[in-house]
């Protein structure tokens, strides 16, 4: 949406809704399937996809100088020292991108002591002595073994609204129960929002009717707003006896999560234009 006003004003406005789904983050996505008995356990939201975006500008001419509402009449000096200059503002935000969960479970791969192979099952000797030894997640490696995912535990928030750095609740989230898959969808939910003001002030000195040299202050989010990106969202977990130990069903505790899990831990940082910190650049060209 455009409208153009009389004062010299003008706005823009322009809103995007878009949904973007499939089974993969793209065709050089190095995994494999949640869930090898049904591809569908996959479907859900692309990591590319944003729901909502915004877009809002506006441009303003000031009312000072020839041809304008005030100091028409002023002498060369004042007007050129107050006439042309523009104030402009870009707000540009956008809903969160996707998070996935994922979940590092304490699978058990037997390694037999006599032969040194991994087999699916241990080995027991005719004295019904187990040759075995307990590997955890092996083998393993690569974003390949890194697609499982955790019960959703019901009723419980999965999102901290405190305000704070905390963002997903490990509680939310529980153990599978072995031989089974977890709940929880993939890119279940969504990261924080992205937000930025930009502002610039430009000032026009008219040479002649065909030329003029604008000088143009820009300001990149000026407020100096932080853009937090995406927390860590793999929950681990290991086999033994230790604190941060759980039982299948059992919901996640901070410490068993990982100490970063669901925080926001840094944020958008580009050398300019959107996710920037505050910038500040001038400019002098000649328009002919």
């Amino acid at each position: 949406m455009n409208r153009r006003f009389s004062g010299g004003l003008t706005l823009d406005a322009q809103y995007t809704w878009s949904h973007n789904i499939g089974t993969s983050g793209g065709s050089n996505e190095a995994r494999t399937a949640a869930n090898n008995y049904s591809f569908a356990a996959d479907r859900g939201d692309n990591n590319f996809d944003v729901r909502h975006s915004f877009n809002f500008t506006s441009l303003y001419e000031m009312p000072f100088g020839a041809g304008k509402r005030f100091g028409m009449s002023a002498n060369p000096l004042v007007q050129t020292i107050f006439g042309n200059w523009q104030l402009g503002g870009v707000v540009n935000s956008r809903s969160g991108l996707p998070i996935e969960v994922l979940i590092t479970r304490p699978d058990v791969v037997y390694l037999d002591n006599r032969n040194g192979t991994f087999v699916s099952n241990p080995i027991v000797a005719t004295d019904g002595t187990v040759f075995t030894t307990a590997i955890i997640n092996t083998p393993g490696g690569g974003n390949s073994r890194n697609i499982r995912r955790p019960d959703r535990v019901p009723a419980v928030d999965p999102i901290l609204r405190s305000g704070g750095l905390a963002y997903l609740n490990p509680a939310a989230f529980a153990m599978p129960q072995p031989g089974t898959f977890g709940n929880l969808a993939r890119n279940a939910f969504k990261g924080p929002h992205f937000v930025q003001l930009d502002f610039t002030l430009s000032k026009r000195f008219i040479i002649r009717e065909s030329r003029n040299i604008e000088f143009r202050s820009e300001f990149y989010n000026i407020v100096n707003h932080s853009n937090f990106k995406n927390p860590a969202s793999s929950l681990t977990n290991s086999l033994g006896t230790g604190n941060n130990q759980l039982q299948p069903g059992q919901p996640f505790t901070a410490a068993a999560a990982g100490g970063n899990f669901g925080v926001l831990t840094s944020t958008v940082s580009n050398q300019i234009g959107l996710g920037t910190n505050r910038q500040i650049q001038f400019s002098l060209r000649m328009n002919f």
